[in-house]
This record gives structure tokens, sequence and C-alpha cells, in this order.
């Protein structure tokens, strides 16, 4: 990897210290970081990187980035710009983690965000166990650089700003000593509670006041109706209503819907999701979908089918550039489905991304929940 352009990186991240300023930030708890030292932080926002950078500054920081990231041409451009590292999603990758430890030994500063996504529902997803095989590995100090409302301000769900208040705190978790000593799972279980959080229950103490603006696609993150359990809501302006039974969700200043956290909502979707399961052992859901994969470096489509989630096994028929082919995944194997809110669910398999797009845009919300409990039922299930 080359070295970074000493005056264009503080150029750069002073720049990005004053917007993530204006856009509200606030350091509230500080503490002085140096390398060697891996910084871990929450995901909410997809301006988590920019508050962590402004949090940072001037210290430099190296990212643990998804490598789809790098062949989005402004994201992408970006990122080799900060000389991130690329790393394949929801696998292990040995280069990403050799080139990790390489800037480590050099006394650099790694960032990686544990959940391996952003939250749609805006409450911290559970990482998965190598988080702390990774840190043992690398016995360096650890920190939180953790983020209090970028969810609010810029939601997954919507480009739109929500204007209001960003705070972030800065917090030795683990020292090189006490990693030393400790087992993986004892440094799990700091990891995940340091970095929980839900901006449902701090706002709720904070009563901080965000700028209300058109929710378009929270409907499809709320896909379900908690009065009548219809799915497939509709959002007009700050509501969401259901055509069946119209009951309405009213979206306000302090981020709720009816005075209720939306990562509550999206945990009795869930377990909606869990009671069809249980309730019939044939359970599946299918879609109509588009296929995108790389070609060329370049994110395309390579087909069309239909995608089926089953309880052993997720299954795609359809056609990969203009072959009839069918697609088997074990769900053992896979522990989530990341998802691009009203878009699509994704596989990752031995560093192929298969991204599978539909055309009903609340289907993919309710396949992450399916997904999510499948797995968790993966020993039953085999």
């Amino acid at each position: 990897m080359k070295k970074p352009n000493i005056i264009l990186n503080a150029v750069l991240g002073f720049l990005v210290k004053i917007y993530a300023y204006l856009k509200g930030q606030r350091v509230i708890k500080n503490c002085k970081i140096k390398g060697p030292a891996i910084i871990l932080s929450n995901h909410t926002s997809f301006y988590d990187f920019i508050y962590t950078s402004a949090a940072m500054y001037p210290r430099r920081v190296s990212y643990l980035a998804a490598k789809k990231m790098f062949y989005e041409p402004v994201t992408g451009f970006f990122l080799r710009l900060a000389r991130a590292i690329p790393k394949s999603l929801m696998q292990a990758d040995p280069l990403a983690t050799l080139h990790a430890f390489r800037i480590l030994k050099k006394k650099g500063i790694i960032s990686v965000f544990p959940e391996g996504q952003i939250s749609p529902m805006g409450r911290f997803l559970t990482p998965a166990f190598s988080i702390a095989k990774f840190l043992k590995k690398a016995n360096v100090d650890v920190y939180i650089v953790k983020h209090m409302g970028a969810g609010l301000v810029n939601p997954p769900w919507s480009k739109k700003t929500f204007k209001g208040r960003v705070e972030t705190i800065k917090e030795l978790i683990i020292t090189k000593e006490e990693l030393t000593t400790m087992t993986g799972q004892e440094v799990y279980k700091i990891v995940c509670d340091k970095l929980y959080y839900s901006q449902s229950e701090y706002n709720l103490d904070k009563q901080y006041k965000y700028k209300v603006n058109n929710i378009s696609n929270l409907e499809n993150v709320i896909y379900q109706c908690p009065s009548c359990l219809h799915e497939g809501l509709k959002s007009i302006k700050n509501q969401l209503v259901c055509p069946s039974c119209d009951y309405t969700l009213t979206y306000d200043t302090y981020g709720m819907l009816n005075g209720k956290g939306i990562d509550n909502l999206f945990i009795k979707q869930a377990l909606a999701v869990k009671d069809e399961i249980d309730k019939d052992i044939n359970y599946q859901i299918e879609e109509k979908t588009k296929l995108m994969s790389f070609r060329n470096q370049k994110l395309v489509k390579v087909g069309s089918g239909v995608i089926t989630l089953k309880r052993f096994e997720y299954v795609y028929k359809g056609t990969i550039d203009q072959a009839y082919k069918e697609l088997v995944f074990k769900v053992s194997s896979t522990p989530t489905l990341p998802s691009d809110i009203g878009r699509n669910i994704q596989i990752y398999e031995s560093d192929i991304i298969y991204q599978f797009e539909m055309e009903n845009k609340w289907v993919p919300m309710k396949m992450v929940h399916v997904g999510e409990y499948l797995y968790l039922l993966k020993d039953k299930n085999e």
C-alpha cells in the first residue's frame, strides 16, 4: 500500500472535521488515541466514516471497508484516497487481515465497524464472533468511537438530512495487557456491551429534536401494520399508512413512530416472521429477482429468475450470463442477508457477491428477518 500524502490528508481531514461539526457532531467524551490501536464504531448511518474521521482528526485512520463499496464510483474514490483496506463481507479475508496487521506494526490505527453493515433500525446489530478473534490476534489497545444520533440525522433509509445533534464518545475499552489474559468470550462481551446502542432509547432520555422530512422508503423497513399485520405500508410525507385498515404511523421530531422506536416496531415484525416459520415446517418465501454481480470491476445485471428462501437452503433458479443456472446456498453458511433497503438482499460466497434486486420493495426486509431466524434454527434444521 502506498504511503499517504500527509499534506493532502491534513487538509481533507480538516474539511471533514468542519463538515461533521456543521452536520451537528459534538464529541462529548474524549481521550487520546495513539497507535498501534484498533477503534470500533457502531453503524447506523452512511456518514459514520465521516464522523469517525472527524472525531479522530488530526490522527489518520485506516478503515476496513466492504469490497463492494470500492466499486461505487464516488464512494470508491474516497476510500482509495483514504487508503482504506477492502474486505470481503460476511466471510474471512486473510489478505485484508494481513494488510491491517502491517499497518498496526507501523503504529497505525485501524477502524472497524463490527456489525458489518448499517443497522436499518437504529439499534446495534449482533457482530460476528470473529471480531474477538481479530482483536486477540492483533494484541493492541482497543477503543470505541461511538456515535449517537447519526441515524436520526441521516437515516439509512433516506437520502435526506433530518438536521439535529450527533454525539460521539471516544473511550479505551480494552488494553493490550488485558487482551493477553482475557478469553475470546470475555473480549466479545465487552465489545457488544460497549457498542450497544438504541437511538430510540437514547433519545427518549435526551429528547433531542430533529428536522422532520419526507420519510419515503421507511415503509420498506417497517413494512407491517402493527394493528392488522397487513404487509405493505404506504408512505405519505411523514406518515406510514396501512392500505388495509388505514392505521397511521406518524414520524415525529424525536425520530419516533407514534411515540415508539423504529427498532421496537422492527423487532415486533421479526417476531411475526418467527411465528410464521414456527407454524409451518415447509415454510418458504420466494420472489422474482434481477441478479447482479461483478463483471470487469463493475456491479452489473448478469441474469434474472426467482430467489427462494427455505429452511435448509436458499435457491436461485434463473439465468446467469445468458445460460440457465441453479444456485444453492446453505443456511448454515449464511449468518445474515445484508440488504440495501428497498432494493435487494445479498449473499457472499467464495469472494463472489450475488445481489438479488426485487421490484416488490418491502420483500427484501422480510427476507432479512427470515434469514436471521433460519440461521438461528440451523442446528435444529440439520
